[in-house]
């Protein structure tokens, strides 16, 4: 029985357990991106978001200069988002005197050459004491590595 224990131990090691986290590293390098965006007004947690309102196709380069990871485009280059905040604290709250904001990002590595970057966010009126959500949104951003 120790033996089967060690061995799924092992293999678990070997497939490698948290190489599914996308990093700086891994962003390196030029993708092509679909990025869709969806809004449902008046809705609960658990309705679809429907059909997307937006849609937009773009190349992006990233690079790393001084630890920090860049968008680079036509010789500029754009702070992008910081990888480990958002792995370490994906979700975020803002309260008003009269409204809620929560927010949640997620990065997500679908394969080796390809990742998924998601912000959904919700926004209700304190006075509205029901379970409908006032707006509510959704960015998808799909990117694919090109080689």
């Amino acid at each position: 029985m120790k033996k089967i224990a060690l061995l799924g131990l092992i293999g678990f090691i070997l497939t490698g357990c948290g190489d599914d986290k996308v990093t700086k590293e891994y962003l390196v390098g030029d993708w092509r991106c679909n990025w869709e965006s969806f809004e449902r007004m008046d809705s609960g947690r658990e309705e679809s978001y429907g059909d997307a309102v937006d849609k937009s196709e773009y190349i992006r380069t990233y690079k790393i200069m001084d630890g920090k990871l860049y968008h680079v485009y036509d010789g500029d280059k754009q702070e992008l988002y910081d990888v480990d905040k958002i792995n370490s604290n994906p979700t975020h709250e803002i309260l008003n005197d009269d409204s809620t904001f929560t927010g949640q990002q997620k990065l997500e590595k679908i394969s080796n050459d390809q990742y998924r970057y998601v912000i959904a966010s919700e926004f209700k009126k304190n006075s509205n004491t029901t379970n409908v959500i006032d707006i509510r949104s959704k960015e998808v951003t799909t990117c694919t590595r090109i080689k």
